[in-house]
């Protein structure tokens, strides 16, 4: 017989979700019989018997779905920590079971979709990391959303990243600097080498400004509180006289004489 571990529920809370040992994921519909399995009163036995012992399983079981390992549990309860491995089983399975759920989501990027896990496999084997070193994780906060991390190892010691993964909407925001720079594609050669290399100018493109046609700028001597300064007006030139006219006039024909001459 194979041995299952429960992870948790479905999205739409119909079916019971269970892993084994390779990573095969099975599910249960959630019916009648289930419920009233569930509701027996062995469970409540053996959670007042534990709870003796100075720290009940559910505690445990959200300790450790909160990012707790068991043995700083079984330190501070001061109790052996196989005691706090019993439990540990059920909630690891489901925090490997998100980490799984979150790489496995979909982020958009310029070329299309692509699934989270292939895109940090691949950043991180340009980088130059072993990823056969990754190791994904996940626990709970307190607003029902997980954490994701990836952690891998390298010569410079490792690293870790981490996102906020939403179940519900099945969807992933980066958290840090390490997880914003596995989203950035144009950074996959390039990130360890701008440690050594000098960083070079950029050009920034101005937004161009249009001038208004035939607007110009009053001088700053004109405006008020500024001494006036005299502008030269434009002075009238007389046209020139025009010749004289000798043809005669009527006066010339009728008196022989023009009115002018004495």
């Amino acid at each position: 017989m194979k041995e299952l571990i429960f992870v948790g529920r479905s999205q739409d809370n119909l079916e019971l979700i269970f892993m084994d040992e390779d990573g095969g994921e099975f599910a249960v519909a959630v019916d009648d019989h289930i419920k009233r399995s569930i509701n027996t009163n062995d469970t409540a036995s053996v959670t007042t018997t534990d709870s003796s012992a100075g720290i009940s399983p559910r505690d445990i079981q959200t300790r450790i779905r909160r990012g707790e390992t068991a043995a700083a549990i079984a330190n501070e309860a001061g109790v052996d920590a196989t005691r706090i491995e019993r439990y540990a089983g059920p909630v690891l399975a489901e925090r490997s079971y998100m980490a799984k759920r979150a790489s496995e989501t979909l982020v958009r990027r310029p070329h299309g979709e692509v699934l989270l896990g292939e895109l940090a496999t691949g950043q991180l084997a340009n980088r130059g990391v072993d990823t056969l070193t990754l190791v994904w994780d996940s626990y709970r906060r307190d607003d029902a959303r997980w954490t994701v991390t990836v952690s891998w190892a390298s010569g410079s010691g490792g690293g870790l990243a981490s996102w906020i993964f939403d179940p519900l909407a099945h969807s992933v925001v980066a958290l840090d600097d390490e997880a914003r720079w596995l989203f950035d594609e144009a950074a996959g050669a390039t990130k360890d080498a701008k440690v050594t290399e000098e960083p070079k100018p950029r050009l920034v493109g101005l937004p161009t400004v249009s001038e208004p046609e035939e607007e110009l700028e009053p001088p700053a001597w004109a405006g008020p509180g500024h001494p006036t300064m005299p502008v030269p007006m434009p002075v009238a030139t007389p046209a020139p006289a025009a010749a004289a006219d000798d043809s005669p006039s009527w006066d010339d024909i009728l008196f022989g004489h023009r009115p002018n001459d004495q």
